[in-house]
């Protein structure tokens, strides 16, 4: 599974390298990192809410239109529980590659809002203080997004995000997690 998740971003990267070179001016190079509030869903979870992050790294045609690859941490939510003057604690801990396309639109004179979505390759990790080792699933799912900014300038930018994904973990969880991350989001462009 690591293989095709490296696979596919390296494949991503390769795409946009030479419709990049062809491209005059009409595109961009960029890399955003966020940081936010995560929150799952997951309904035997007592302590919800965690913080974390994301990167990513595309190519946007004419600010537009473009193709991104990146890497999200959704945080440690946790379950516990006292017993017998002992904490007993759950860490549910999801992580990922993700790729996919995404969408800027300009208005006024610096504000944008924005759009994604893709494949989201979950990794998924249950740890607990009360038992030895830890149980680990991966899976193939989706992720979406909806966000809102002020462009600085042509290469750099500011915004806030809400980011939605799916993150099955078979051996771990019945039916499906769908954690979300709220994050402020910085953008650097290179434009080619």
């Amino acid at each position: 599974m690591r293989n095709l998740l490296l696979s596919a971003s390296l494949g991503a990267l390769l795409l946009a390298a030479p419709l990049a070179s062809h491209a005059t001016n009409n595109g961009d190079l960029f890399i955003n990192g966020s940081v936010g509030t995560t929150h799952s869903d997951v309904k035997d979870l007592n302590h919800k809410d965690d913080t974390g992050y994301g990167v990513n790294f595309g190519y946007r045609w004419n600010d537009t239109w473009g193709l991104e690859t990146g890497y999200v941490d959704l945080g440690k939510p946790y379950a516990s529980m006292n017993i017998f003057n002992q904490t007993l604690k759950a860490k549910l801990h999801v992580t990922g590659w993700t790729l996919g396309a995404n969408g800027k639109f300009n208005f006024g004179n610096h504000w944008f809002v924005s759009a994604r979505g893709g494949v989201f390759f979950s990794n998924t990790k249950l740890t607990t203080n009360f038992a030895d080792g830890s149980l680990s699933a991966h899976d193939t799912n989706i992720y979406a997004g909806l966000g809102g900014g002020y462009n600085f300038n042509k290469h750099l930018s500011i915004g806030l995000n809400f980011d939605r994904y799916l993150a099955k973990a078979k051996n771990i969880l019945d039916g499906t997690n769908h954690p979300y991350m709220v994050s402020g989001t910085l953008e650097y462009r290179f434009g080619i």
